[in-house]
């Protein structure tokens, strides 16, 4: 896909898929959540490559932001890491995240399968409820993301599109279901329309840059909105 120099000029602060600091602040005020664990792969964890007028915070890092402007004792960590399947986020993060006590989790995962060798959607179903279930258990709210389609991304392999493309649409039908029957809620990045703009991937890997992380971190902040609205 090629991008015009107009599209080349949108910044953060008048691109229609962002929320301003003001708009992001009004949706989750007052804030109900005290302590935010995030836990995944890579889509989780990682720095933003830098895109002009967007900066280069994670999206989780920006949401914190968000809530802790409006409940400045918010406790906060992100225990994502790259390159990990959702069997092993589970594994190595599920435990550390029940410990902190959390009254809002984010789960972001599922990348690292579907870029695998094979990818089996119902064996990631069944680690996402191992996650979702004992969280929602405790009463903490739960949100689970997406997978924004990476087949394209700059640099994905032109023989796997089709592939990679049909695995994230069966990965995003088989978590938001999963959340539904937990009582979590579903962040759709993969079938979320994005404005005309930047692209919103890393040139050097499946990953998301500074514009795709301000996209997800305002796709998560209207979900918060939603769901504080329904408390």
């Amino acid at each position: 896909m090629t991008v015009s120099a107009r599209e080349e000029s949108v910044r953060e602060v008048d691109d229609p898929s962002c929320l301003s600091e003001a708009e992001a602040r009004r949706l989750v005020a007052p804030s109900p959540w005290r302590r935010l664990v995030v836990i995944g792969d890579g889509a989780a964890g990682g720095a933003a490559e830098p895109v002009e007028g967007f900066g280069r915070r994670p999206w989780a890092d920006r949401v914190a932001d968000v809530l802790r402007a409006e409940r400045p004792g918010l406790a906060y960590i992100n225990l994502g890491r790259r390159d990990l399947r959702v069997a092993e986020v589970r594994a190595r993060q599920l435990a550390r995240a029940l410990a902190l006590k959390p009254t809002l989790a984010v789960i972001a995962c599922g990348g690292t399968d579907v870029l695998g060798d094979s990818f089996d959607a119902y064996a990631v179903e069944i680690e996402l409820s191992r996650m979702i279930g004992p969280l929602r258990e405790t009463g903490c709210a739960v949100l689970t993301m997406g997978v924004p389609d990476m087949s394209r991304a700059e640099g994905a392999p032109a023989s796997r599109m089709a592939e990679v493309r049909y695995r994230v649409r069966l990965l995003a039908e088989r978590t938001e279901s999963i959340s539904l029957r937990h009582g979590a809620h579903y962040v759709d990045l993969a079938r979320r329309p994005v404005s005309p703009g930047p692209s919103p991937w890393s040139p050097n890997a499946p990953y998301l840059n500074g514009r795709g992380h301000a996209i997800a971190a305002s796709a998560v902040i209207r979900i918060l909105g939603l769901l504080k609205s329904r408390s």
